[in-house]
């Protein structure tokens, strides 16, 4: 499934079918990024994919079964979860969210469940902690996932990755949609991304245990440091000096 200088390799064929897609990035809050690594982590994810690009993060860390990709695909039971273990680059912003919605439709997966975070200083009083955007297709089908929720506001935009993204998926009729809690804009928000395991979770029909979310919150300080210092080599291996950009969503 290759999309100009993009390629998503799975190692099991059929991998996606059937399957719910879920994606994060590292946006407001970190929040995709934090509820896609907890969701691989919580459910003992298997590593069934890549995505590859000639324009990815020059950096990999060890791991136990190998080499830690920039962008990887794990199976996670009745979904597959894309996690960037790197920020995008900015080529790959352009390139990577269409590549993910393309192999999606093109391997016969039955949903997509993006998510990301929406910044806490546009939250309303009515007392919920997210919004959503959902494709046409998605309401039609699925609109039971997301009754007693409220949609995101016709004034706000949703920019970036999951919005080139949803686009992809209307045009297609796919259906997809966008789990945005309300988070933090000024560094990491494991409660959010709490928020949104737990919503992605119910959608499943999965169990996850979300206790070391609740735990990464009580080190923030801590997680922070670890989160800049992986922006901070992705820069740096991009050959520039200032932080990759923020994304509302």
């Amino acid at each position: 499934m290759r999309r100009r200088s993009v390629e998503v390799k799975l190692l099991v064929e059929g991998a996606l079918e059937g399957k719910a897609l879920v994606a994060g990035y590292h946006g407001i809050g970190f929040v995709g990024f934090l509820a896609a690594k907890h969701l691989v982590k919580a459910l003992r994810g298997r590593k069934v994919g890549y995505v590859v690009s000639t324009y990815m993060p020059q950096v990999v860390n060890a791991a136990a079964d190998g080499i830690a990709a920039p962008y990887e695909l794990y199976d996670v039971g009745p979904a597959v979860v894309f996690l960037p273990n790197v920020p995008l680059t900015r080529q790959d912003l352009f390139r990577v969210p269409y590549a993910l919605a393309e192999a999606s439709l093109e391997g016969g997966a039955s949903m997509a469940l993006l998510v990301g975070g929406l910044d806490s200083s546009y939250r309303r009083g009515d007392g919920r902690p997210l919004r959503y955007a959902a494709t046409s297709a998605f309401l039609a089908r699925y609109r039971r996932y997301v009754e007693g929720e409220y949609p995101l506001e016709d004034n706000l935009a949703i920019v970036g990755p999951l919005a080139a993204m949803l686009a992809y998926y209307e045009a297609y009729g796919f259906p997809a949609v966008a789990v945005l809690p309300y988070a933090d804009p000024s560094g990491a928000d494991p409660l959010a991304a709490k928020v949104a395991v737990e919503f992605v979770a119910g959608i499943l029909g999965l169990a996850v245990d979300t206790s070391e979310l609740v735990r990464l919150a009580e080190e923030k300080a801590k997680l922070e440091e670890e989160l800049e210092e992986v922006r901070r080599r992705a820069a740096q291996e991009e050959g520039r000096s200032v932080r990759l950009p923020m994304f509302y969503v």
